[in-house]
């Protein structure tokens, strides 16, 4: 956060967005993060110059960019910015900074008083640009779906796996805040296109959602449903939880979290205007899964009842898609 007030002093142009941002308009530091996602209008030729004088002035050691192998003309830009950590062991350590350059395809931008525990005040707090739960949630829906426009499994030789729980981590708790599901699909159609056009995919942001679908189903079955792989995603949530400090993150939670997804997709394909809750066990008493296909979700109606909610809904509206 430190950091993200000196770019807002900076005058640079920009909206921040990912999962730190969601942290902050949620108020809550619920998981741990280095990185910074913010997306400027266009390339600015003064930038490294900018960024330096922002390490400079916030007591950074150094900032120096980070050249990645360039896969897409998507246009990219990463910083990183050292400084001495105070109880790690290494003698240095860095935050992140990911820069988009182009339009962000959001549809309803606010602004966001930047307040954290993690920073000293002395007076006013700053403001950032951020975009409304309703676009995180669309765009975050193109990270979280592996075998498309997503985080894939595997990337560069090593698992992604932490990554891709990320996004999943991510999109549960977006979930709770969305009340306007026309924002959430308008963005995710536009910036789910963008990526498949830049990936040179020739399939529809349909086929994005069917993919986070798959992975959700995969996750929720452990692998016995669905198209994923779901030692990967295990991994995940095993490698994240040292960074979720605000609760014990475990396979129930990322199932849960899972469903909700899955029920989101099933949402945004019918252009369904609204989200129907779970509000607690007694709503499913009478439940059961007939399709032979998925009876195996039956398991979680005593074991997660707030997952075997959303799964039902799901398969419900699945009849609606067929």
């Amino acid at each position: 956060m430190w950091l993200l007030e000196g770019l807002t002093l900076s005058g640079l142009p920009f909206t921040f967005k990912g999962g730190t941002a969601l942290m902050l308009k949620l108020g809550s530091e619920r998981r741990l993060s280095i990185d910074i996602d913010i997306i400027i209008p266009k390339q600015n030729a003064s930038l490294p110059a900018l960024l330096t004088k922002v390490a400079e002035e916030r007591g950074f050691l150094k900032t120096e960019e980070k050249k990645r192998e360039v896969k897409s003309s998507i246009e990219k830009a990463h910083y990183k910015f050292f400084y001495n950590p105070v109880v790690q062991k290494a003698d240095q350590a860095y935050v992140l900074l990911d820069i988009l350059v182009g339009d962000s395809g959001y549809h309803k931008i606010e602004e966001q008083s930047i307040k954290s525990s993690f920073l000293s005040l002395s007076g006013k707090p700053s403001v950032v640009t951020v975009p409304s739960f309703e676009d995180l949630a669309g765009d975050k829906l193109t990270a979280f779906a592996p075998e498309t426009t997503g985080i894939p499994y595997i990337k560069n030789e090593q698992s992604a796996s932490m990554e891709i729980i990320k996004q999943l981590y991510d999109l549960g708790y977006l979930f709770d805040q969305l009340s306007d599901l026309f924002i959430v699909r308008k963005t995710f159609e536009s910036i789910a296109q963008t990526e498949l056009n830049y990936r040179r995919i020739k399939k529809a942001p349909s086929h994005v959602l069917e993919d986070t679908y798959q992975a959700s189903l995969c996750l929720s079955s452990h692998g016995q449903l669905g198209n994923g792989n779901f030692d990967e995603l295990l991994s995940g949530v095993k490698r994240i939880q040292p960074y979720i400090f605000s609760e014990n993150y475990n396979i129930d939670k990322a199932i849960s979290h899972a469903s909700k997804i899955a029920h989101l997709t099933r949402l945004l394909l019918l252009q369904e205007k609204a989200i129907t809750r779970f509000e607690g066990a007694d709503q499913i008493k009478e439940w059961s899964i007939a399709d032979h296909t998925l009876t195996k979700l039956n398991k979680l109606k005593k074991i997660n009842p707030e997952a075997y909610y959303y799964w039902h809904k799901s398969i419900e509206l699945n009849s609606k898609l067929s």
